[in-house]
């Protein structure tokens, strides 16, 4: 049986499967197990209850369920099936990917790779050159977490090149954005074109980052709208954490801060049940990310230390780097300057030994917000410019227009221009205070998403709503309560202004929060705001 076939292989399987025999059924299931996860569990029922099955079919079923069972986070289940599977040894080759699925979903990393490197070897040792191709590829990419490193993007296996493309834009992506976000694109179609849902979800999604570094929203959240919309319909929860974690940090970006922190809380409560690892990490990091962007730094510190600790445990370098760079801002905000500048050494160090070079321009932002904080640090050798905090805001600039696509903020020339007016060179200052000007109202637009994106769209509508009039998920009473909620309305003064008793107030607030799927006031305004049934100013 193939490991992976084509979608243009499937209609000829569908085909075969109506006839209730147990190898076609078991062949359709195991190329549906991540295709559609809830119809390959329904044909491995029916052939496990039919007649006919070896106990080579019965091992594939078992494995076929295995990886379900994984993705579902039903991870004890799947240790179960993944022995059971193991039974027959000429699985041995598919059971250790499928074993590095479910190491994957418990977050044991060691485990995992080891796992893909077993299978490499195993299946090197047979006879099939696409499950060759494939173990080898799948080995490569995983290890690029570790070790980024430019890989052979050449894959004369098509049904590789959904890991080798994906190997090749890792490392690309603290260096080359753009070109980053093309190979990730590239390797999701491959992927979906090929059965590997997962891995296509987690390729749109680091698409969705990498242009959301280039400052491309709207494209990154399309992203985020797809890979959201796909791994909900497949129900896993892990995937559907990894998208609300992604989504709350455009939202922080875009300065919707109060929505970002409501979609992380999201996004930690969908993985709850997730063990430790990348997922849970990038969701803790984000939260610190939005804190520092409120100016908590001092609440940042606890989410980022975690999100780094797993992060170091998952052996995820460029995700290490990143957050220590804003772990040091957190540092510095809470007053610890010399832990702060520690873990900017460490980012600086792992910046020169991958090659992530689009990150410098993070150190030279966090070295201007830590000598603004702290103006009697020490300046940086070679000083020239008036103080330090100028000289690492002008080198942020510098750094940041070596990267192809970047966009400097607007918020950056502002600082330049209020820098340069402290030092008295006005006419700098002048020239920074234009950039900015013409900056922001491209800026605006640019800042402004087209559409909600859907994980901010919670759930189906209810009937007679649809996806173009979100303000039909409340009826007009309930708007209505809702709006003078905003505006800051007790229950009291909410009766009196629509004439009605506390009692309907209590009523209509109820079918709110449930409707909602809020837990107070303020998250049920701040969900109305994000799906557009209310306006931003109530």
């Amino acid at each position: 049986m193939e490991f992976l076939v084509p979608a243009t292989a499937l209609a000829g399987l569908e085909a075969a499967a109506p006839g209730g025999e147990a190898a076609a059924l078991t062949e359709l299931a195991w190329q549906l197990r991540q295709r559609d996860s809830r119809r390959a569990l329904a044909l491995c029922d029916q052939a496990l209850a039919g007649p006919g099955l070896s106990p080579s079919l019965r091992a594939r079923l078992a494995l076929a369920r295995c990886e379900i069972a994984a993705l579902l986070g039903r991870l004890d289940e799947a240790e179960s099936l993944l022995a059971e599977a193991r039974r027959d040894p000429a699985l041995d080759g598919d059971a250790l990917l499928a074993e590095a699925v479910v190491a994957k979903a418990r977050g044991q990393r060691e485990r995992e790779l080891d796992a893909y490197a077993r299978a490499a070897a195993c299946h090197a040792r047979g006879p099939d050159p696409r499950r060759q191709a494939i173990a080898r590829a799948w080995l490569a990419y995983e290890q690029a977490f570790a070790a980024p490193a430019d890989a052979d993007a050449a894959a004369a296996e098509p049904a590789a090149a959904a890991f080798a493309d994906a190997a090749l834009a890792l490392p690309l992506s603290r260096r080359d954005p753009a070109r980053a976000a093309a190979l990730f694109l590239r390797a999701a179609d491959a992927a979906r074109h090929w059965g590997l849902l997962r891995h296509a979800l987690v390729c749109t999604i680091n698409a969705g980052t990498a242009l959301q570094g280039l400052g491309e929203f709207d494209r990154a959240a399309a992203c985020y709208d797809q890979a959201t919309l796909e791994s909900r319909a497949a129900g896993w929860p892990a995937l559907i954490g990894a998208c609300e974690t992604r989504l709350g940090a455009l939202l922080k970006e875009i300065g919707r801060h109060d929505e970002a922190l409501v979609l992380l809380g999201d996004a930690l409560a969908s993985l709850a049940g997730v063990p430790p690892g990348i997922n849970k990490a990038n969701a803790c990091a984000e939260l610190a990310q939005t804190l520092l962007a409120l100016g908590r730094g001092v609440e940042a510190v606890g989410p980022m230390t975690e999100a780094i600790a797993m992060y170091r445990a998952a052996h995820s370098t460029d995700n290490l780097t990143v957050n220590l760079l804003g772990l040091a801002r957190a540092l510095s905000a809470a007053g610890q300057v010399h832990a702060a500048l520690a873990a900017l050494l460490e980012a600086e160090q792992l910046i020169a030994r991958h090659g992530f070079n689009a990150l410098v321009v993070g150190v030279q932002e966090a070295l201007t917000e830590i000598h603004r904080r702290h103006p009697r640090l020490a300046p940086p050798p070679g000083l020239v410019l008036p103080n330090a905090t100028l000289h690492h805001g002008e080198a942020t600039l510098a750094e940041g227009l070596k990267i192809v696509g970047w966009k400097a903020p607007a918020s950056l020339h502002v600082a330049l221009a209020e820098d340069w007016a402290a030092a008295g060179d006005m006419g700098r200052a002048y020239g920074h205070a234009r950039q900015a000007l013409a900056l922001k109202d491209g800026e605006a637009d640019r800042m402004r998403l087209s559409q909600t994106p859907a994980a901010l769209r919670r759930g189906p509508l209810p009937q007679g709503a649809d996806a173009t009039g979100t303000e039909r998920l409340l009826s007009p009473k309930e708007r209505e309560v809702l709006v003078l909620v905003a505006r800051g309305y007790a229950n009291k003064e909410i009766a009196t202004a629509l004439a009605v008793s506390d009692e309907t107030v209590k009523t209509h607030l109820k079918k709110i929060y449930a409707k909602l799927e809020a837990g107070s006031r303020k998250h049920a305004v701040t969900r109305a705001r994000a799906l557009g049934v209310i306006g931003v100013a109530g």
